[in-house]
This record gives structure tokens, C-alpha cells and sequence, in this order.
């Protein structure tokens, strides 16, 4: 098994991980928290968990990408 693959595995495995977690903390995080506590000044902690939950499953998707892009062409 060359590094090559290795590594493209392993960023496949980063990749669903980040996905499945975004997806997580979009649709579950911040949901049971009152709404007066938490958040960040104007933005409340349901807010925050929506921004994260899109930053992950975007980093997410970019790692799935790239694991797949080097199993496949480099590997």
C-alpha cells in the first residue's frame, strides 16, 4: 500500500466524519438550550451551532474530495 492511498484514505475517513458531524450540528446542536443563555452577543447559540454545522460539513465535503481525488488519479 503506497502513502499515497494511506493518506487518501485517511482523508476519506476525515472527510465522513466532518460531514456526519455538520450534519449533526445543524439539525441537533443548540436545540434543548435556553434561549436566553449562551450565544454570541446578537447571535444566539442555535445561530452558532447552524454556522459551525456548515463550516464543518463544508471542510467535511472538501476532505471527502480530496481523499477520493487521490485514491482514484494518484494512487
Amino acid at each position: 500500500m503506497s502513502a499515497v492511498v494511506f493518506f487518501g484514505g485517511l482523508l476519506v475517513f476525515i472527510g465522513l466524519g466532518g460531514v456526519a458531524f455538520g450534519i449533526y450540528a445543524m439539525f441537533r446542536g443548540g436545540r434543548d438550550d435556553d434561549p436566553d443563555e449562551g450565544g454570541l452577543g446578537p447571535i444566539p447559540e442555535r445561530g452558532i451551532h447552524i454556522l459551525a454545522g456548515v463550516r464543518m460539513l463544508l471542510f467535511g465535503a472538501i476532505c471527502l474530495a480530496a481523499g477520493i481525488f487521490a485514491i482514484t488519479q494518484l494512487g
